[in-house]
């Protein structure tokens, strides 16, 4: 009887260790896809979250600005600007004199806050906007507004601007 094993150089590679290889590699390309799925979501969400602050951080500076110079505040609803109400959706500054200087109005059909030409004031989608002058400090104007955050959960967001003059 011959011996089972040869002296001679085995030459290649078999079937099953190619298997193996091509298996463990897919299992490497696999998870680096994965890890690399992961890592984009978070940078897209962080990303998100970032222009959402910004966003809001904008829109608080934009309406103090305008609010710091008014004399008086004048909170109405748009459906009918000429009645004064606790808490709506319009804001109107007064100037020493009554008139009115700058209005800023919740756009229900866009979803955002207008400014007194119409433009959009902000980017970013807005839901529920209510503005209210603090009925002990009247210098004091809180406004709160809801928006989508990053998550897609909606998220209520609360401001406050004082006016430098009192007229």
């Amino acid at each position: 009887m011959y011996p089972i094993r040869s002296d001679r150089r085995q030459q290649g590679v078999t079937l099953m260790e190619l298997m193996l290889v091509v298996g463990l590699s897919l299992i490497i390309v696999l998870a680096a896809g994965a890890l690399f799925n992961s890592v984009d979501r978070s940078y897209k969400l962080g990303a998100q979250k970032v222009v959402g602050s910004h966003e809001a951080s904008h829109l608080a500076t934009v309406i103090s600005r305008r609010a710091r110079v008014a004399s008086e505040f004048l909170v109405y609803d748009v459906g009918d600007p000429t009645i004064e109400v606790d808490q709506g959706n319009g804001l109107a500054l007064l100037d020493t004199d009554g008139a009115i200087m700058y209005r800023f109005e919740w756009d229900a059909l866009n979803a955002t806050l207008a400014d007194s030409t119409g433009v959009r004031v902000t980017s970013m989608s807005l839901q529920n906007l209510q503005f209210r002058v603090d009925p002990v400090t009247l210098s004091t104007l809180h406004f709160s507004y809801q928006t989508v955050d990053a998550m897609g959960d909606m998220v209520t967001i609360q401001s406050a601007a004082t006016r430098r003059n009192s007229g």
